[in-house]
């Protein structure tokens, strides 16, 4: 939903399914690097620095520095929310119906909290 909207916002557009490895990374610039960066932060962390050199070639430190941050943000929040059972509130779960559908997010384990809200 954020990736959306800050696309929209830029003019841009995102393939959703891309986060989800149904897609492509579309309408991001250096989408694919990106996507390959967040996927090895996140199940091989050492082995994401193999990428360190590419993603200062293409994307700049700046750039390193923030696609780092953003993997480490979301992988805390995510494991926050889920570790103490947060649902989606009753308005995000009502405009993110679609997406969740589509991308299949209700077979992630987080959905957990949600499904047993009563949705």
């Amino acid at each position: 939903m954020l990736l959306r909207e800050s696309s929209s916002a830029s003019g841009g557009s995102a393939d959703l399914a891309g986060v989800v490895g149904k897609g492509n990374a579309a309408g991001v610039p250096a989408g694919a690097l990106l996507l390959a960066y967040t996927d090895a932060a996140n199940r091989d962390p050492s082995g994401s620095l193999a990428l360190h050199d590419e993603m200062l070639d293409v994307v700049g430190p700046a750039g390193l520095v923030e696609a780092a941050s953003t993997v480490a943000i979301f992988n805390g929040l995510v494991r926050s929310a889920d570790a103490i059972g947060i649902p989606l509130d009753g308005i995000m779960l009502a405009a993110t119906s679609v997406e969740r559908t589509d991308l299949g997010l209700g077979r992630f384990g987080g959905a957990r909290s949600t499904l047993t809200a009563g949705t």
